[in-house]
């Protein structure tokens, strides 16, 4: 199965699932960030379905749309134009599909590229190693993390332990970061954040602003002692 079909095939699922919750979306490969935008369908049917089922399915204003930018080999997300919130089951589901549908789509576009001799002699991309070299760090094996309905997170966790160092630094929480400062995929840093919220480090996801990195509770350092 050809690359361009994989990709057909993942959009075909996006549309479907977009059609499923009154979304229409719009995907932008032809530019770089790659973006992927969705908007509430118009129209008063729609708006009363989803009133109807606020609870389920999230507020989303008349006029906001919620985007997932892919630059640097990370997804960060970006809500305009009101309030647009998603379940946490349909987010997973559209990035799940997203990621398959830039990966497919940047492998053919690749190909295509290399096969039609489409770009000008010595303008073929050449990495910087002065730039590449910038970090001693090796990337990180992906590895298992548990799933929703697996065993507790870990505390203990070396990923998770860095992780939570990374937010608390930064003040902030999002999947690109944990992707850029730990080298891992755009599916263990989602694990990752989602863990971190598990263990009471980070609140709820919240839109294009990140997740709030919670105060920790730390001991008073004082000890009552003897003269």
């Amino acid at each position: 199965m050809s690359e361009i079909s994989m990709y057909e095939a993942q959009k075909k699922k996006m549309q479907g699932l977009c059609d499923e919750h009154d979304l229409v979306y719009r995907f932008e490969k032809d530019r770089y960030p790659i973006i992927f935008t969705i908007k509430p369908v118009q129209g008063m049917d729609a708006q009363i379905s989803m009133l109807e089922n606020v609870e389920e399915v999230g507020y989303r204003s008349p006029d906001a749309s919620m985007s997932w930018i892919f630059e640097d080999g990370g997804l960060d997300t970006k809500v305009t134009g009101g309030t647009f919130t998603i379940s946490k089951t349909l987010r997973t589901k559209i990035e799940s599909i997203l990621v398959k549908m830039i990966t497919y789509w940047q492998q053919y576009f690749f190909r295509d590229v290399l096969e039609k001799n489409a770009l000008r002699s010595g303008l073929m991309p050449v990495i910087d190693e002065d730039e590449a070299g910038d970090t001693d760090e090796e990337p990180e094996d992906e590895g298992d993390m548990q799933g929703e309905d697996g065993p507790e997170v870990d505390l203990d966790d070396p990923d998770i332990q860095r992780a939570i160092t990374i937010v608390r630094a930064e003040n902030k929480a999002t999947v690109g970061l944990l992707q850029r400062r730990m080298s891992v995929g755009y599916a263990k840093a989602a694990r990752l954040i989602d863990a971190l919220e598990e263990l009471g480090v980070v609140g709820p996801y919240n839109g294009s602003d990140g997740r709030e990195v919670l105060p920790t509770d730390e001991p008073d350092d004082t000890e009552g002692g003897e003269d």
